[in-house]
């Protein structure tokens, strides 16, 4: 999408002799939170799950990543999986998950701090029928390309929440805009047409790839704060930020805060070559 904004902008420049003290500014750190990043879904293959750590604000490093932890996995009937550290930080399991039942994850740092998710109820999700490409040629508000609507089905009941995770030459599309979610409320239990989906065009011979995913409330809730703080900002009228709180508590301690989400998810995915 094409933004033109021109800005004038007039420096003053005022003159002065003055004398000038140097103060030393003593910025106190802020907590060391815990920082989850997983999905279990009903798919084949790898999931991970990610552990990190808050960074102070002034330090302008990587957040680091929390190493040597024991991730289990659990269905409401036990232990179903302990998770294997692939990479620093990356902990990995080939489980699949299956649609009906209700999973969560237990963390134990090397510093015997412990902390679990609140369990996540992996729902089915319907199929995306079709993919489709369109292309437009350029607007005062879009770039020429090609454009990508899908068609689906909402199955009837309210209550339905959905994400949609898209890939262009395998490579997720993972900026603040690029955060698709959606609940039923308004059309439940009705057949889904065209349905736009990209937010920037598409070239000829692009390998286009889109998933589909039942998502929870809770977790709608949680993408809703986070695209809220990371792409909803630039005015006066942004909401001040906060920390994103997920569906993770401390063990140890109720009055300890850790940040993002572990979640569950059935997942639906098409793919096409634009041609």
């Amino acid at each position: 999408m094409k933004f033109r904004i021109s800005f004038l902008i007039i420096f003053p420049f005022l003159f002065f002799s003055s004398c000038q003290d140097v103060i030393d500014l003593e910025v106190p750190d802020g907590e060391v939170l815990l920082v989850v990043d997983g999905w279990i879904t009903d798919q084949e293959g790898e999931k991970q799950v990610l552990l990190s750590t808050t960074a102070n604000y002034f330090d302008n490093i990587k957040a680091p990543t929390v190493e040597d932890a024991l991730v289990v996995l659990f269905d409401e009937n036990g232990t179903v999986d302990t998770l294997l550290e692939s990479n620093p930080g990356v902990y990995v399991t080939n489980y699949q998950g299956v649609v009906g039942k209700t999973y969560h994850i237990y963390i134990q740092t090397v510093s015997g701090e412990e902390y679990e998710s609140n369990p996540e109820l992996l729902k089915f999700v319907s199929a995306i029928a079709a993919v489709h490409a369109e292309f437009k040629e350029e607007t005062s508000f879009e770039d020429e390309g090609y454009y990508v609507s899908i068609d689906t089905e909402e199955p009837l009941g309210i209550g339905d929440f959905y994400r949609w995770k898209q890939f262009v030459n395998d490579t997720l599309l993972n900026e603040p805009f690029d955060l698709l979610y959606a609940s039923d409320e308004f059309v439940d239990g009705n057949p889904i047409i065209d349905f736009d989906v990209t937010t920037e065009p598409l070239s000829l011979g692009d390998n286009y790839r889109i998933q589909q995913l039942s998502i929870s409330k809770e977790a709608f809730n949680f993408f809703t704060q986070l695209q809220t703080q990371t792409a909803f900002v630039g005015s006066l009228f942004d909401s001040p930020p906060a920390a994103l709180q997920g569906n993770m508590v401390s063990v140890n301690s109720t009055d300890k805060n850790v940040l993002g989400y572990f979640g569950a998810s059935a997942v639906s995915e098409i793919g096409m070559v634009v041609e």
